[in-house]
């Protein structure tokens, strides 16, 4: 529950080597990215989207991690309610993403003032 959420999507990750900066690595792999890449809420998002997608993830993981750990703290029973909630709300956000923008509406110029002014 203390490790930050820019550090959890990194989790996981292969660290690159010279071989994979100079382009002769056998695996590729997303830079930036560890196990959350994998997870089936990033996996659904468009390409274009998945590292957005990746860093609401940790954002909404690291919370959840710090829910539970005040949970045991205090004495309360872990549930999965939390986890669940925030799985919707990404849902609804990724779909909400996914949306074409709306189109912007072109307003008339107002009638010129054709007094003049001194």
């Amino acid at each position: 529950s203390k490790i930050p959420a820019c550090n959890l999507q990194l989790l996981g990750k292969n660290k690159s080597t010279s071989a994979s900066r100079g382009g002769m690595a056998t695996q590729t792999r997303t830079q930036h990215a560890g196990y959350l890449i994998e997870c089936d809420l990033v996996q659904s998002t468009p390409n274009y989207l998945k590292m957005k997608a990746v860093k609401a993830v940790a954002g909404k993981l690291a919370l959840a991690a710090r829910t539970d750990h005040v949970n045991v703290e205090s004495g309360r029973k872990r549930t999965p309610d939390v986890g669940r909630m925030f799985h919707e709300q990404l849902r609804a956000k990724f779909g909400k993403w996914e949306e074409p923008d709306k189109a912007q509406v072109v307003k008339a110029l107002p009638k010129p003032d054709l007094t003049t002014k001194k």
